[in-house]
């Protein structure tokens, strides 16, 4: 080994053997003043709760802002020096899966960086705290993404080396200077202006406890990269098709399958949860659809499936498609969702019939019949979820075609319409044929058309402004209009002068009106 690489691996050696220091300290400190802190914090957070509702102040905003950024630090600080005090479980699962589903996340950043996928050895799995992990590698690609300015590159590579997986996290952005590169992992240290700086502290914390190492490189200017090497799981054993092991559950014995389903309903609601983790942290945030909802509903589909009732089970399909149409939750949580709920009570199913002795013929019987009812649910749950979707869309469409229309009453047929924005032939079309509706059911004799706020374009066409003015007086509606700037003075000019005879000019809505009523007044008197 040369001597550039035995510098390399001593310096890595020592950012690793720096960072269990600084987790150790970190902890130290933690043991002794979190709860200290926190606790009393705490309570001063609800004493001022209970003063926000029997006085007014106009700092009651910063005052629980300041307070929860308090409260929220000394919890970052406690999760980062004592992991292992969580009550996450440790189970067997596939960092490419995690990965694809973090980066799900990150769609709006699609615009301007191109995110490379390169999957090998797909099928290993390793062992741990699935959310801890999760949690650091969003952290990583969540910086790498933050790294790059304008647009860039973010490369992840997953593969299997000796008993380890490696996953790298590679970027294009600014890259870290060799005196911060000493500093990554310190709490609260952090290059950016709005950042806590315990984000890498918790990507470190969470592989030390789970016997990982991380090794950084980084050429400022040109980017970086992370290098963690995760220990396969001692369970995961290929089996001769390339697939995994199954892993043993001990689940509860019974004759019927309704009483097994029921009996083993908590470890089924575990087993749901880690499969389709994502999605319950998706919804944890999410005002319409809830985790007790998902729980409670899976329920209820395997009570439907095992007493055969198809329609109930369509109904529910329809109610649930809805309550996630009204959500914010992305697709992909769905599709997540339907795959862990039927790969969990199909390995249910599996336990329950295992030993039951039954023939082939009996066996493909069940299997249809608990296909046919699945099936049946995700079918109605996608039509009622793409329905309501779609009539959300084609409301809005109704909604801006009104909008784009404002007809507003001032006085007995008479009415102001203002064109506000972008004026095109798509625009003039919509305007055609709202406008002359408001007209006919309004019973408008006078408009006033004030366009200080349009915007004209090279794609309008003089034909197209000329069918609306004639449409406006074959209803026996006299059309003003007010506010012509120059370049939409320039824009008549252009235009045939029969188009401008046609209508009455004004400079301002405002004078117009004034002069209408002035108008009006003296015949009145």
């Amino acid at each position: 080994m040369d001597k550039v690489s035995l510098e390399k691996e001593e310096h890595a050696s020592i950012l690793n053997t720096e960072v269990v220091t600084r987790l150790a300290s970190v902890g130290q400190i933690a043991a002794g003043v979190a709860h200290e802190i926190r606790n009393p914090l705490t309570s001063v957070q609800g004493l001022l709760q209970l003063l926000q509702e029997e006085h007014d102040f106009q700092y009651w905003d910063l005052i629980f802002a300041e307070l929860n950024q308090a409260i929220s630090t000394i919890e970052s600080l406690l999760s980062v020096s004592k992991p292992s005090l969580q009550t996450e479980s440790i189970t067997d699962f596939s960092l490419c899966v995690e990965l694809e589903n973090i980066l799900s996340l990150f769609q709006q950043d699609t615009y301007r960086i191109q995110f490379k996928k390169k999957w090998l050895d797909k099928a290993i799995k390793i062992r741990g705290k699935r959310s801890q992990i999760k949690q650091a590698l969003f952290n990583l690609i969540k910086n790498a993404c933050e790294s790059i300015e304008h647009t860039g590159v973010v490369t992840i590579e997953h593969v299997r080396v000796g008993e380890c997986v490696h996953v790298v996290i590679s970027d294009t952005g600014v890259g870290i200077s060799t005196t911060d590169m000493r500093r990554l992992g310190v709490p609260f240290f952090t290059t950016k202006p709005e950042g806590t700086g315990m984000g890498l502290t918790q990507v470190y914390s969470a592989l030390y406890e789970h016997g990982a190492t991380i090794d950084v490189k980084s050429t400022p200017g040109e980017g970086t990269t992370f290098t963690l090497a995760l220990p396969v799981s001692p369970r995961h054993k290929p089996d001769v098709s390339g697939g995994a092991e199954m892993q043993p559950i001990h689940l509860k014995k019974a004759e019927d399958i309704r009483e097994f389903f029921q009996l083993n309903r908590k470890t089924f609601n575990e087993m749901l949860e880690n499969e389709a983790a994502t999605t319950f942290e998706i919804v944890s945030k999410s005002k319409f659809v809830t985790e007790k909802d998902l729980l409670d509903h899976a329920n209820q589909i395997t009570e439907l499936v095992h007493d055969g009732l198809t329609q109930e089970i369509i109904e529910l399909a329809q109610e649930r498609g809805m309550a996630w149409a009204k959500s914010d939750i992305p697709i992909i949580s769905k599709m997540e969702w339907f795959y862990a709920l039927r790969k969990v009570i199909w390995r249910f199913m599996d336990e329950f019939y295992s030993n039951k002795g039954i023939d082939a013929h009996t066996a493909f019987a069940i299997a249809d019949r608990t296909s046919d009812a699945l099936d049946n649910f995700i079918v109605h749950f996608n039509v009622s979820f793409a329905k309501y979707r779609e009539d959300v869309l084609q409301s809005q469409k109704s909604v801006i075609k009104e909008l784009s229309v404002p007809v507003i009453p001032i006085f007995e047929g008479i009415a102001v319409f203002p064109i506000i924005g972008r004026l095109d032939n798509q625009r003039l079309q919509i305007i055609e044929d709202r406008l002359l509706e408001q007209l006919e059911n309004r019973n408008l004799h006078k408009l006033f058309i004030d366009v200080s706020g349009a915007i004209t374009t090279e794609e309008v066409s003089f034909a197209a402004l000329e069918r609306i003015l004639d449409g406006v007086m074959l209803l026996g509606c006299e059309a003003v209009l007010t506010g012509i700037s120059a370049k939409m003075a320039k824009f008549l000019l252009g235009a045939n002068r029969d188009l401008i005879r046609k209508i009455s000019i004004q400079s301002t809505l405002q004078q117009a009106l004034l002069d209408y009523s002035a108008g009006r007044a003296a015949l009145e008197k």
